[in-house]
């Protein structure tokens, strides 16, 4: 699971609903693809207001 942001206020992390969170998330999956993952299925807001994207490692 490749994850990014926070919903709480002056926290660390980046604002729920942002630009900036779709970026990091963006950035995330990128690294991860680069390392030999791959997404599964949409980006997904969890209940914790992190933007969520499930990866796999093919065999």
């Amino acid at each position: 699971m490749v994850s990014a942001g926070t919903r709480k206020e002056g926290d660390q992390g980046v604002s729920e609903d942002s630009e900036e969170l779709v970026a990091a998330l963006d950035a995330k999956v990128k690294d991860a693809i680069r390392l030999g993952w791959r997404p599964v299925g949409d980006a997904v807001t969890g209940p914790d207001g992190r933007l969520s994207q499930a990866m796999v490692r093919p065999r």
